[in-house]
């Protein structure tokens, strides 16, 4: 089994989280793609952004930070998608590669680690918020990522534990908001920007998805209004 996360109820190995730095010593910078409001197209932002950057002959990675509804494993089918021990140390694992880019999920992860919602089709993740931050920072330090230009972190909605704990435990190069027209969408994408602001990390652009398409008449539709972006 894989050794990722092995918890049992409430309890957690400490050292899990606290002594797997070197998995990260050769990241250059960690950009984070959020948005406050779920269903936004954040998840596949993030893909395309990492593939892109690979694409420009960047060194990349992609952690998906969502615990409670992993996006990677239905965005991503890697050819081989099995999780293995890394000779860097114990507890250590490697990341999958898929087109050029190294990837890590929970969707990746054995069930038979004991994490709630881990593997492909894995059932509900029934944490506490604690617990997802936990999960979170051990599939982030516990992976050897190797040498990165850039580790792209796709987080999950909202401005909770997950994001605070990624915020406070790196140094974060900067971040990617995702938004759509909804007024819904932009007042929670406001949200999200002054709380990275608050932490100290520069939203360095906003995306705002689904906000129009062309037809074969050569119009153009904003079927959302002109948005937050205008």
């Amino acid at each position: 089994p894989v050794p990722h996360a092995a918890l049992a109820s409430d309890r957690f190995d400490a050292d899990a989280t606290s002594g797997l730095g070197p998995g990260l010593m050769g990241v250059a910078h960690h950009l984070a793609v959020y948005s406050c409001k779920g269903g936004v197209g954040k998840s596949t932002v993030a893909v395309n952004l990492a593939y892109e950057l690979a694409n420009r002959g960047g060194r990349v990675g992609l952690l998906d930070c969502d615990i409670y509804g992993p996006s990677l494993p239905v965005l991503l089918k890697p050819a081989d998608a099995t999780v293995r021990r890394s000779s860097k140390g114990a507890g250590m694992v490697m990341p999958v590669e898929h087109g050029g880019v190294k990837v890590m999920s929970l969707g990746y992860v054995s069930p038979e680690s004991g994490v709630p919602g881990s593997g492909p089709g894995g059932g509900a993740a029934v944490l506490r918020g604690p617990m997802a931050s936990r999960v979170v920072t051990q599939l982030l330090k516990g992976t050897d990522w190797g040498d990165l230009d850039v580790l792209v972190l796709d987080l999950p909605p909202g401005t909770g534990d997950v994001q605070l704990t990624l915020c406070q435990d790196l140094s974060l190069s900067g971040a990617v908001c995702v938004t759509t027209p909804s007024k819904l969408a932009a007042v929670d994408a406001k949200k999200g920007i002054d709380m990275f602001d608050k932490m100290g990390v520069l939203t360095v652009a906003a995306v705002e998805n689904m906000s129009y398409f062309d037809c074969p008449g050569g119009s153009r539709h904003r079927p959302f209004g002109p948005g937050l972006l205008g």
